[in-house]
C-alpha cells in the first residue's frame, strides 16, 4: 500500500478546490486566496538535488527505487501544473476596478 506524503495531499486538495472554482466562476478575492493558500511543494527530487555539494551535479549513490519515486513525483507535478496553466489560460478576464496603475494614467 503506497502512502501519500502530506505535501502531495495538500496539493491535491488545492487542485480539487481549483476545479470547483473553474466551474462556478471566480472573483479576484477567490483567486488571491487560492494563490496565497498554495504552500511550497516538498518534492523528493528537489530535496535530493539540494543535497549535492556542488550546483549542477546529481546525486550518484541513490537506490533505484528512490530515484524512480523522485522522478515520478516531478513528472506528476509537471503534469498537474500544465493542466492548471491550461485552465487558467481559459479564464475570463477579471476587471481590477480597485487597483490603480499610475504608470498608465493619461
Amino acid at each position: 500500500m503506497k502512502t501519500v506524503a502530506p505535501a502531495t495531499t495538500s496539493s491535491r486538495l488545492l487542485a480539487k478546490k481549483a476545479k470547483r472554482m473553474f466551474n462556478t466562476g471566480m472573483s479576484v478575492d477567490i483567486l488571491r486566496d487560492c494563490l496565497v493558500a498554495a504552500a511550497p511543494l516538498d518534492l523528493l527530487g528537489m530535496r535530493l538535488l539540494q543535497t549535492c555539494p556542488q550546483p549542477g551535479l546529481y546525486p550518484t549513490d541513490l537506490p533505484r527505487e528512490t530515484l524512480k519515486e523522485a522522478v515520478s513525483e516531478i513528472v506528476d507535478y509537471t503534469g498537474r501544473c500544465t493542466a492548471v496553466a491550461r485552465r487558467l489560460s481559459h479564464l475570463a478576464p477579471i476587471p481590477l476596478t480597485t487597483t490603480e496603475i499610475l504608470e498608465f494614467g493619461l
